[in-house]
C-alpha cells in the first residue's frame, strides 16, 4: 500500500512540474533515502556474481567484508567484520581476528567459518567478480587449504605466492569478497548452486540494510538492520528506482522526488551547477574512457593505424563539453593519485597526422568499420566526435549503440568504445586488464582482461613488468616499475587508446549528509542523515 501511494505521489509531482513550470516539492520521507539509477545492466545481487557499479553500491549495504577502505584513504585497510590482522614475515599469510556478537540478517551468528566458505564459494563459482582472488593464484582444489578457520573467530587467509600485501588487502575489501550466511544457504541450494539462483532477489548478508523488494529494471528496496552490529542506521528505508533517462532524474531531483541522481547528462548538471541547488559530487572511478581497436582485424591490427585513431580524438573539445564532468583528461594507464602516474599528453587533435599515418599503413584513402558504443551520455557524444574527426582522415565509422558488451567480450567487434572502473584501489588492477595478455587465443578464459577482449598480444616486456610490480613489497620500488610500464604502454601502440581518466558523477539533494561516492563503488547508507 505504502509503496504504491508513495511512487504514485513522485508520479504527481512529476506531472505537476511539467505542466505549471514550478516544483512541487513532494520532498522524500525524513527517514528514507531514494536514489535513480540506471538498471540496464543489473542481472542480480549475488555477491559473488554482480559485477556492475550499481550492483556493488547495494551490495555493500547488504554485506559487510572483512576490511574496507575510507572513500579518502584508499591506502589504509581499516577493520570492519576483522577487527584486527597480522600478516606473516614472508608476507603469504593473513591471520584475521573476527569481532564478536555479530549477527547476520537471518539471525545466525557471523563466524570465520562463514567467511572461509564465502571466500571459497567466490573462487568455486568462478564467475567474473572470481578476479578479485583468482588472480593471486586460488582455484577450485587449493581454495579451501589455503584459506581456512582455525577457531570460530581466527581466519587464515594464505596465499600461494607472495605479493604485495595491500593488494590482498584490497581485494578482500571488494564486494566481491562479501561474506555470506553459510547455514540460511544451505537449504536455498538448487543442483549444486551454491544458493546462486536465491541470491539472485534475495540476501544473505550482516550489512547495515536487509533486501526487502528486488525487480530488475525497476525497484530496490532495502531495509534498516536494527541490530547492526555498528549501530542501527539513521534511514529507516533505502529505494532505488530504474530511471535511466536524464531529463526524469533532473526533473525529480529538482521537485524533491529523489534524493540522489546517478546519470545526469553533463546539460543538466551543468544547469543544477550554476544554480547552486544540488550538491555535485565527482567520484574517481579508477578506470577510463577506452577505444578498442580489435587487433583480430587485418587493418585495425597496424600500428599506424592504431598511431592514427590517437590523432582523432578532440581531446581539448570534449575535456570543455561533454566529457567536463565525467572524466579528466588522460593518455596513459595509471589513475591520477596512484603510485607510477604520468601526466604524459603527447597526442592532440591532429587529422592531417592521422591522414600520413594512414597513408604510411597502406590506406590513404581510408576504410570503413563499425564503432560499437554504449547507450546513453557520454557515449554517444563523444561517438560523434571521432566519427566526425575520422571522415576528415577517409574514415567512414558506422555508429551502433546498444547493448553490446558481449560482442566485445567474444571478441565479435571492429571498435568498441567503453569504459572500465576497477573495484582494488592499486595500478594493478588496472594493469592487469589493460597490459596483460597471457594467451591471446580465442578459447582462453581472459574474457574478464580489457586486452584479451582486444586479441592485442601485448609485449612481453609489459606483461613482466605489470607482474613484477605486483609482487614488489617495497612501496618507493612499486611506484618506479608503474612509472616504468605507464610509460611503456604508451609508447607501444595499444589497440586500448586511454583518452580520459574516468569520474562518476552523483547529484545530491542537500537535505542529505553523509552520502559519499566512493571509488571503489562501495558507497554506504549508514553514514547518511537527512535534514
Amino acid at each position: 500500500m505504502y509503496r504504491r501511494q508513495f511512487l504514485a505521489g513522485v508520479a504527481m509531482g512529476a506531472v505537476a512540474a511539467a505542466m505549471y513550470g514550478s516544483p512541487a516539492f513532494a520532498a522524500t520521507p525524513p527517514d528514507q533515502l531514494v536514489i535513480a539509477i540506471n538498471m540496464g545492466s543489473m542481472r542480480g545481487l549475488d555477491p559473488h556474481e554482480a559485477n556492475q557499479i550499481e550492483s556493488a553500491e547495494i551490495l555493500a549495504n547488504l554485506y559487510d567484508r572483512l576490511v574496507y577502505f575510507e572513500p579518502d584513504a584508499l591506502n589504509e585497510a581499516k577493520p570492519q567484520l576483522a577487527e584486527a590482522w597480522t600478516i606473516s614475515e614472508d608476507g603469504k599469510t593473513f591471520t584475521f581476528t573476527l569481532r564478536e556478537g555479530v549477527t547476520f540478517h537471518s539471525g545466525n551468528p557471523l563466524t570465520a567459518e562463514d567467511a572461509a566458505w564465502s571466500l571459497a564459494r567466490l573462487v568455486k563459482l568462478g564467475l567474473a567478480p572470481a578476479i578479485d582472488l583468482r588472480q593471486w593464484g586460488y582455484n577450485e582444489s587449493n581454495v579451501d587449504t589455503l584459506i581456512r578457520a582455525t577457531d570460530a573467530r581466527t581466519l587464515v587467509v594464505e596465499t600461494p605466492e607472495p605479493w604485495s600485501p595491500g593488494l590482498i588487502l584490497g581485494s578482500l575489501a571488494s564486494s566481491a569478497c562479501s561474506i555470506v550466511d553459510r547455514a540460511f544457504l544451505a537449504d536455498k541450494e538448487q543442483d549444486g548452486d551454491l544458493g546462486r539462483a536465491y541470491l539472485q532477489a534475495s540476501d544473505a548478508g550482516s550489512g547495515p540494510f536487509s533486501l526487502r523488494t528486488w525487480r530488475a529494471n525497476d525497484i530496490m528496496m532495502a531495509d534498516a538492520f536494527a541490530t547492526y552490529w555498528n549501530g542501527a542506521p539513521a534511514m529507516r528505508r533505502v529505494i532505488m528506482r530504474h530511471m535511466p533517462e536524464s531529463s526524469v532524474q533532473r526533473l525529480q531531483l529538482d521537485t524533491g522526488d529523489l534524493d540522489v541522481a546517478t546519470r545526469l547528462s553533463s546539460t543538466d548538471l551543468d544547469v543544477f551547477e550554476k544554480a547552486g541547488t544540488i550538491d555535485i559530487q565527482k567520484v574517481q572511478g579508477f578506470g577510463f574512457y577506452y577505444v578498442a581497436l580489435n587487433q583480430k582485424d587485418d587493418i585495425l591490427s597496424i600500428p599506424q593505424v592504431r598511431e592514427a585513431f590517437r590523432y582523432l580524438i578532440d581531446y581539448d573539445g570534449l575535456a570543455s563539453t561533454i566529457m567536463r564532468y565525467y572524466g579528466h583528461k588522460s593518455q596513459t594507464v595509471v589513475p591520477g593519485g596512484l603510485p607510477g602516474f604520468l601526466d604524459d599528453m603527447p597526442y592532440s587533435l591532429d587529422i592531417e597526422k592521422a591522414k600520413e599515418l594512414l597513408a604510411e599503413a597502406g590506406y590513404p584513402d581510408g576504410f570503413s568499420k563499425v564503432l560499437y558504443i554504449g547507450p546513453g551520455t557520454p557515449y554517444f557524444e563523444f561517438a560523434q566526435s571521432l566519427q566526425a574527426n575520422a571522415a576528415k582522415a577517409g574514415i567512414t565509422l558506422d555508429l551502433q549503440m546498444g547493448d553490446y558488451l558481449s560482442r566485445f567480450r567474444e571478441r565479435n567487434f571492429d571498435i568498441f568504445m567503453g569504459r572500465s572502473g576497477e573495484r582494488l584501489p592499486d595500478p594493478h588492477a588496472i594493469l592487469q586488464s589493460y597490459a596483460t595478455n597471457a594467451d591471446n587465443s580465442d578459447g582462453a578464459p581472459l574474457s574478464g582482461l580489457l586486452a584479451w577482449r582486444s586479441a592485442w598480444d601485448v609485449p612481453k616486456e609489459l606483461q613482466e613488468l605489470v607482474v613484477a610490480a605486483a609482487r614488489e613489497t617495497e612501496p618507493a620500488r612499486r611506484a618506479e616499475l608503474y612509472a616504468e610500464v605507464n610509460a611503456l604502454y604508451l609508447k607501444s601502440s595499444p589497440a586500448l587508446i586511454t583518452s580520459f581518466e574516468r569520474f562518476d558523477v552523483k547529484a545530491v539533494s542537500k537535505r542529505v549528509s553523509g552520502y559519499v561516492g566512493h571509488p571503489t563503488w562501495l558507497t554506504r547508507w549508514d553514514t547518511v542523515s537527512k535534514s
